[in-house]
């Protein structure tokens, strides 16, 4: 028993950790949302300071054209100075970041579509007030300058146009012999001939040959730039190196605009701003209306997470942003932790032009969570050891208490199987359940034994009801045989008292076998209003000498059960109330249903009351309190029947004297059926 004690418990503790998992996991998801809730906050905070702040994102005082805004170019922050060589290795992560300008893009085709036009690949980035350009251009036939042309536009080359501080339009050319360090002149409007002739030394480039075609590096001063910082950059292509015509001409906005590129370039003074507000722990990205990123801080782990190696954002982490509404949103990189992203807007007056974002993954939170749950397991086992050692002190406490009260029930019975003792004291003052066990045995030991002394005071009853019948057939048989004479009247009396015999042999089996007799009856569906008129009226013919009287309804209470057996329980009570009344008393049937509407039959009888103190037991079977009544044996069978009729037909039997005091009641409560 100790061993299913402990299995049993086991399973239960093992239940511990499952348990307590699942509470950390519900601790986890009630600190994720206190950390989106304070991320939200956050973001409100930082948008409340930019709100109003054109000056923050370069907002020209001129009409914007969205064109134009969708066509700028973004400028990277470099985090080194570019080393101008060519091969590009410098702009590291950035590379992957290349925008693409091709066939798109054309705003020159000499050919009418003969020829494919040149594709480049453009980065921007700045570092130190310089402004770095990787152009990576994928040209099948390089045409580089002839020594002896006057003209600038017989080779490939690529030109740059810009507006200064002065709001003029500046153009350079970039053009070479040979793949390395790039001439730079400033161009007329016609893109023929340089405006001074003079080499332009602070707009520096080297050209390097690659196995599609070539890569340019060029840098100059971001001051040469006005304050809209407006830049278009072109990729000229010379197929031919005989005729030296310009073929396609590919640049980055279309020259149909009439207008030049504007550059997006992160703002220093939002980075200081938003590096003053302290999150440091976050990252932090502010993005125009057009989703592209103005200023990023944070760790560079959390970085490359967001926005600090695009240009643009993903439009789902801003859409509701750009509309107006503050959003948190959740996500899983393929680091495994997650990630919570906060959104709000930032207004200009009524205008929303950007959105700021702070990002901020789980990993504090799942380090506390790995090291509750560490704790978690550690007291786990320890509780389950202490749990289990407790057990065994208990269970086998618990045995110990088992085998002692069964060895006592053991030892109340001899080795034939008789009684000897009704009281167990083992656990006996335990108000535990063994306790109650162990009363209970008391209890059942004590109604055993009192059963057994009905069984014994069986042979002594049934001794002086059958020794009355005998003795008055061995009298009368004495008294023939001495006389020589057969006397009618003894005769008489030897016959009754056969009969007697008879009878209590019947009651007894009767009495013996009135359950199995019962279970093998069908039940069905009778009237007992009728059945109960018919019978009063027919025991009132039989017993002319006796005032028999019925009220109730002559039918319409019907209950479920078998009418000869309820016509013999009606037998067993007449013949109670006849052998008890006062000679010409009457004895009264009633019919009636109570608050419960359950079939109450009552049948009373004016005469000897009842004693209270035996008045419970008349219905036990083989008790009889009969007092000066001769004739028929009385071994107290009949009630003993009636009560299990009554039971069978799953009512309640209840003998109780008259509340005037003159006479005793017998009531049949009985379940009715209802009608349907």
């Amino acid at each position: 028993m100790s061993v299913q004690i402990i299995a049993f418990s086991a399973l239960f503790l093992m239940a511990l950790p499952w348990l307590g998992n699942r509470y950390m996991d519900e601790m986890k998801e009630f600190l994720v949302q206190g950390q989106e809730d304070a991320q939200l906050l956050a973001a409100g905070a930082i948008a409340t300071v930019l709100h109003n702040r054109s000056d923050l994102f370069n907002i020209s005082n001129s009409p914007s054209n969205s064109l134009i805004e969708e066509s700028s170019l973004y400028v990277y922050p470099l985090n080194q100075r570019i080393v101008l060589d060519g091969y590009g290795s410098d702009w590291n992560l950035l590379l992957s970041q290349k925008r693409t300008f091709g066939a798109e893009s054309l705003i020159y085709d000499r050919t009418a579509g003969s020829v494919a036009p040149v594709s480049f690949g453009l980065l921007l980035g700045e570092y130190n007030k310089h402004l770095y350009a990787l152009i990576s251009v994928t040209d099948a036939d390089i045409v580089y300058r002839h020594p002896q042309y006057t003209r600038l536009d017989s080779s490939d080359q690529i030109r740059v146009e810009l507006i200064d501080k002065s709001g003029e339009v500046k153009r350079y050319l970039l053009i070479t012999e040979v793949a390395g360090n790039v001439s730079v002149y400033e161009m007329f409007d016609d893109w023929v001939r340089p405006l001074t002739g003079q080499p332009v030394y602070k707009l520096n480039a080297i050209w390097r040959e690659t196995a599609g075609g070539y890569d340019v590096e060029m840098r100059f001063p971001i001051d040469w730039l006005n304050d809209d910082k407006h830049l278009m950059i072109s990729v000229v292509d010379v197929n031919s190196s005989t005729e030296r015509k310009i073929d396609t001409v590919v640049a980055t906005l279309h020259d149909d605009v009439a207008a030049l590129n504007k550059l997006i370039v992160r703002s220093p003074e939002l980075d200081r701003i938003i590096k003053g507000l302290g999150y440091a722990d976050s990252n932090v990205c502010i993005v125009d209306q057009y989703r592209r990123v103005r200023a990023v801080i944070g760790s560079n782990a959390l970085q490359s997470t967001l926005c600090s190696l695009n240009d643009k954002v993903a439009p789902d982490l801003v859409a509701q942003a750009l509309l107006g509404q503050s959003n948190v949103v959740r996500s899983l990189p393929g680091t495994g932790e997650e990630l919570v992203l906060a959104s709000h807007p930032i207004y200009q007056d009524k205008e929303i032009t950007g959105a700021v974002l702070v990002e901020k993954n789980s990993a504090t939170i799942l380090s506390s969570q790995r090291d509750s749950l560490t704790k978690i397991i550690i007291a786990t086992v320890v509780v389950f050891i202490m749990a289990i050692i407790g057990l065994l002190l208990f269970s086998s406490l618990l045995a110990y208490r088992i085998r002692n009260l069964q060895k006592e029930v053991s030892s109340a019975f001899d080795r034939d199987g008789r009684l000897i003792k009704d009281t167990i004291n083992a656990s006996s003052n335990a108000n535990d359940e063994v306790g109650e066990l162990s009363r209970g045995f008391s209890t059942l030991l004590s109604q055993l034994k009192s059963y057994t002394g009905f069984l014994e005071s069986v042979p002594r009853t049934l001794r002086h009801e059958i020794l009355n019948p005998l003795n008055t057939i061995s009298m009368a048989l004495q008294k023939m045989s001495a006389s020589h004479e057969f006397d009618e009247k003894l005769i008489n009396s030897a016959t009754n008292a056969s009969r007697q015999l008879e009878l209590i042999v019947h009651s007894l089996t009767e009495a013996a076998h009135i359950e199995d007799a019962l279970s093998q009856d069908e039940k069905e569906i009778f009237d007992l209003a009728e059945l109960l008129s018919e019978y009063v009226s027919n025991i009132s013919l039989k017993h002319t000498d006796r005032v028999f009287s019925y009220t109730g309804p002559g039918s319409g209470i019907r209950i479920q059960g078998s009418d000869l057996r309820m016509t013999q329980l009606l037998d067993k009570l007449k013949d109670n109330a006849i052998d008890f009344a006062v000679p010409g008393s009457e004895i009264r049937i009633e019919l009636n249903r109570d608050d419960k509407d359950q079939a109450v039959v009552s049948i009373c009888n004016k005469g000897r009351l009842i004693a209270d103190n035996i008045i419970n037991n008349l219905c036990s079977g083989i008790i009889s309190h009969r007092q000066g009544t001769i004739g028929e044996p009385h071994l107290g069978i009949g009630l003993y029947v009636a009560a299990k009729i009554a039971k069978y037909h799953n009512g309640v039997l209840k003998i109780f004297n008259t509340t005037d005091k003159d006479g005793v009641c017998v009531d049949i409560r009985l379940p009715v059926v209802k009608d349907e």
